[in-house]
């Protein structure tokens, strides 16, 4: 038998040796049986919920490839904690002849009654986590109830252990005075007529310290409303602590944790003066002069129509393209009319000296302009096509290079398997060189694969011209259709045919330079190259002002 092993642990509070420890049951088994293992794949502080493991799908690539037939792994809940997940790979291991043995309980693929156990330990695996979830939660409710802390840390406050029979049953908040000072002078500079951009300015010129330890930003202070969050919304600074206003779903496919609001009725609230720190008259003082706000913007934003904020993504051609030349951070639209530094207009002149706004329509219609004349010619594509072809043969000299120096490694391995094979025939004692033969079958395994993987690639520098023309033609007819109806796909097009950012900088006389500036990479994409390119500053066949 030729055999994988898979091992996981799911977080950081677990043990770095978990996954030793599973190697090590699984090498047992593979001992007993006289199982052959070629490869150990490992994932840890990752959850068996989530698909998107980088061992895991390194598995997943290496099956139907012919290079084992026998996975070996713990238990089941080591492959998955979702029943779906668990049962789509069991069906494609047994297309491919790979039989499964979680070598502590049991369960082997190859059984009778399989499906019957696989399908039950897989409703198990996901009802564990389901179950760990609530009862998470019935803990963090209950002490949010009992009046301390559900563990989220909050600028203000800071969190003291509470102790009942000598141990520690929670932790509570109590006001950090320092802190407290700073949030109710916040309140009351906005009460009186402040936006969170001055009081952001005025605070980061007098050095106070943001939540974060770094500069403020208008966001900390006027954050979202509906939401409870930013500086001015925050209900603990009134004395009432509300928890569970999101839930955190984890995407199956990358791992990653979103939020999403839950329902008014789901919150847990509960009454904690001991936590106030800003006066009722104060924080409703505060109230009225947001809703005042919020009524001019809903007034605003009726008179401005389709192209009003609405939180939908960018309206405009060249938002998310463009990047400050002084700062570095990006160029906004801070009104219909116009593209501003954002770092200058959140965080004022600590952030950024650039204070100097481009009309937009005019900055849209030059850099269109300079993209179609200087930037997407025949000529600037072909000068591009010379430097990538170039970059290839580099390539192709360091692959055939690379491909020789696994040859000759791999000749090497051979040469002593061989050895060892004609000192068994010779009467050795197998089991003296075993260890030895198993580590050099894992070293020729490796080699192989990295010696496939150097291999170089052809490339038809005049194919991938035709191709990039052909494709450039294209985008830049389905660019000026879009100009005038989907302005977003249009922008996208823009970002790929570039592939590069936009740059601005104030000039001593008052006006703005602007640069297309940035790496290969939309013209790689667009000539579709089919190795991996080098990046490089662009030249001047790729950079344009105006």
């Amino acid at each position: 038998m030729k055999a994988f092993i898979y091992t996981r642990y799911s977080t950081d509070r677990q043990q770095n040796s978990s996954t030793v420890d599973q190697e090590r049951v699984c090498r047992a088994w593979a001992e007993r049986q006289g199982a052959m293992v070629l490869e150990v794949f490992s994932d840890e502080e990752i959850s068996g919920t989530v698909r998107n493991r980088p061992a895991y799908q390194r598995l997943l690539d290496r099956v139907g490839k012919g290079e084992f037939d026998t996975l070996l792994i713990e238990d089941l809940s080591r492959l998955a904690r979702d029943s779906l997940e668990q049962a789509r790979l069991l069906k494609l291991l047994k297309f491919h002849g790979v039989r499964v043995v979680g070598v502590s309980e049991g369960y082997d693929s190859h059984a009778q009654g399989e499906m019957l156990m696989a399908g039950i330990k897989g409703i198990f695996n996901e009802l564990y986590v389901e179950n760990i979830r609530f009862q998470t939660r019935r803990g963090l409710e209950g002490r949010v109830l009992r009046g301390m802390s559900a563990g989220s840390w909050c600028y203000g406050y800071e969190s003291k252990p509470c102790i009942e029979d000598n141990k520690v049953v929670g932790y509570r908040l109590f006001i950090k005075e320092e802190e407290a000072v700073v949030i109710r002078r916040i309140f009351q500079l906005y009460a009186d007529g402040y936006s969170p951009r001055a009081i952001a300015d005025l605070l980061n010129r007098e050095g106070v310290p943001s939540p974060k330890g770094e500069r403020w930003g208008d966001m900390a202070i006027r954050g979202n409303q509906r939401q409870g969050r930013g500086i001015l919304n925050n209900r603990r600074y009134e004395g009432v602590y509300v928890w569970s206003r999101n839930r955190k779903l984890k995407n199956p496919e990358t791992g990653k944790v979103v939020r999403r609001a839950r329902d008014v009725s789901e919150h847990v609230t509960k009454e904690m003066p001991e936590l106030r720190i800003v006066p009722p008259e104060l924080w409703a003082q505060v109230r009225a002069r947001q809703a005042q706000t919020a009524e001019r913007s809903a007034a605003k934003q009726a008179v401005a129509g389709a192209q009003a904020r609405t939180g939908a993504g960018p309206k405009y051609l060249l938002s998310g393209l463009l990047k400050c030349g002084v700062c570095g951070g990006n160029y906004v639209v801070v009104n219909r009319y116009q593209y501003g530094c954002a770092k200058y207009r959140h965080m004022a002149e600590c952030a950024c000296q650039n204070r100097v706004r481009v009309a937009r329509d005019l900055l849209e219609e030059k850099v269109l302009a300079v993209v179609k004349a200087r930037v997407l010619t025949r000529e600037s594509l072909a000068r591009f096509a010379e430097h990538l072809q170039q970059q290839a043969t580099v390539q192709l000299k360091r692959a055939d290079e690379g491909s020789m120096q696994h040859e000759r490694a791999l000749q090497e391995v051979n040469r002593q398997i061989a050895r060892l094979i004609d000192s068994i025939k010779a009467g050795i004692d197998p089991l003296i060189v075993r260890d030895e033969l198993n580590q050099l079958n894992d070293k020729r395994v490796m080699l192989e694969r990295q010696r496939h993987e150097a291999s170089p690639r052809t490339l038809d520098a005049s194919t991938l011209v035709a191709q990039a023309l052909e494709r450039c033609d294209k985008m830049v007819e389905q660019l000026d259709s879009l100009l005038a109806s989907a302005l977003p796909e249009a922008r996208e097009i823009l970002r790929e045919l570039f592939g590069g950012s936009i740059e601005l900088t104030p000039t001593d006389d008052g006006t703005v330079r602007v640069s297309l500036t940035g790496n290969l990479a939309g013209v790689q994409a667009l000539m579709t190259y089919p190795a991996s390119g080098a990046k490089g500053k662009i030249n001047d066949a790729q950079r344009a002002e105006c």
